[in-house]
C-alpha cells in the first residue's frame, strides 16, 4: 500500500483523526459536520463510474451532501474546477497528474516515487493532495495477441524489440494515431527499446483513433500487438497479453482520488471513505466494470453501486 506523507502523520496522530476504517464497511459522519461535497469526472467510463462510487459510499456513510458533477470534462476541465473550487474532488491518476497537470518531464515507474512526487507538487501548488490509490494500473503499455505471444516467446517489451530487429517485420501493430505521432508516444518507445528504424519502417504500422478498434483488429487476427492502457475493457474481453516494460519506459499510473486538503481537514470521513474503496478497485475488477458499461451499455452509477456493494461498502 502506498502511504503519502499526510497518510504517516495521521497514522502517528498528527492530524488527530482515528484510523477506524475497515471493520464493518465505511466510517460514517465523523467530522461531517452536515457539509457539501462536490465529486467530478472524466467524460468517459472508467472516470465516470469512479466517479459514482465517491458519490454513493459518501451519501450512504457520511452525514455530507454529494453534488454530481461527473463526466464534467477532460484533465483541464476537471483541474480547474478543482482549483476553482467548483468541484472538490475527481479521481486521477498518478502519471497524469506529474505528467500532464505539473508538467514534468521524468520518467518515474516506481509507484511509490510517482506518487509521493506528484501529492508534494500538487499540495505546493494549488492545496490538492492524494488519498490512498487504488490496486488498479493504468498505466500505458504494449499488448499482444497470446497466441502469437505464445508462438515466439514474447512477454516483455523487450523481447518484441529482438523480435522486430531480428527481421520479423511482416507484422501489423496497430497504435493510436496521437500515439504514434508524438514524440513522447511511439518514437520515443522505438527509442528507448533500441528497435532500430530501418526494422520499424518494415513493419505494417496501422494508425486508429481511440475507442477500441485497435483489439477489435487484435481480435479479428488482423494485426499482433497495439498500444493501449492497462485498465482498458477489451483486455479482458478478448483475454489479451500486457507485455511487461521491463525497462521502465513508462510512467506508472496508479489510479488515486484528488482532493483539497482543506475538504478532507474538514471532514475526516471523506478520507476513510476514500481509503476504504481504493484496495477494493484492481486492475481486473476495472475492466470488467469498464466493459460492463463500455460493450453492454450498462449505467455507470449502476455499475458502481454494485461494486460496493459486492464489497460490503454499501
Amino acid at each position: 500500500m502506498h502511504k503519502s506523507r499526510r497518510s504517516f502523520l495521521r497514522a502517528a496522530g498528527a492530524l488527530g483523526i482515528a484510523g477506524t476504517a475497515g471493520c464493518s464497511g465505511l466510517v460514517g459522519g465523523s467530522g461531517g459536520g452536515g457539509g457539501s461535497i462536490t465529486i467530478g469526472s472524466k467524460r468517459f467510463a472508467e472516470q465516470e463510474i469512479l466517479g459514482h462510487m465517491s458519490i454513493a459510499a459518501l451519501e450512504e456513510n457520511t452525514d455530507l451532501t454529494v453534488n454530481d458533477e461527473t463526466g464534467l470534462g477532460g484533465t483541464s476541465q476537471n483541474v480547474n474546477a478543482l482549483k476553482n473550487d467548483e468541484i472538490d474532488s475527481y479521481w486521477t491518476y498518478t502519471g497524469t497528474l506529474w505528467h500532464q497537470i505539473l508538467g514534468e518531464e521524468e520518467i518515474i515507474a516506481d509507484p511509490q516515487q510517482i506518487y509521493e512526487q506528484a501529492e508534494a507538487g500538487a499540495e505546493e501548488q494549488w492545496g490538492l493532495t492524494l488519498t490512498e490509490p487504488s490496486e488498479a494500473n493504468a498505466t500505458w503499455t504494449i499488448i499482444a495477441r497470446p497466441d502469437w505471444a505464445n508462438e515466439h516467446g514474447i512477454e516483455a517489451i523487450s523481447d518484441f524489440a529482438s523480435f522486430v530487429n531480428e527481421g520479423n517485420t511482416d507484422i501489423t501493430f496497430v497504435s493510436y494515431t496521437e500515439y504514434a505521432e508524438r514524440e513522447d508516444g511511439l518514437p520515443a518507445l522505438l527509442d528507448d527499446y533500441d528497435i532500430e528504424q530501418s526494422a520499424w519502417d518494415a513493419v505494417d504500422l496501422k494508425k486508429v483513433g481511440y475507442g477500441g478498434l485497435n483489439y477489435q483488429i487484435l481480435n479479428d487476427e488482423q494485426a499482433v500487438a497495439t498500444s493501449g492502457w492497462q485498465t482498458q475493457p477489451q483486455i479482458f474481453e478478448y483475454d489479451l497479453r500486457i507485455l511487461d516494460d521491463d525497462r521502465n519506459h513508462f510512467s506508472n499510473y496508479d489510479i488515486v482520488p484528488i482532493i483539497s486538503q482543506e475538504q478532507l481537514d474538514a471532514n475526516p470521513a471523506i478520507e476513510e471513505t476514500f481509503d476504504e474503496i481504493a484496495p477494493t478497485v484492481t486492475t481486473q475488477k476495472m475492466q470488467e466494470m469498464n466493459l460492463k458499461v463500455s460493450v453492454e451499455d450498462r449505467e455507470p452509477a449502476n455499475v458502481a453501486r454494485e461494486h460496493l456493494s459486492s464489497e460490503g461498502l454499501i
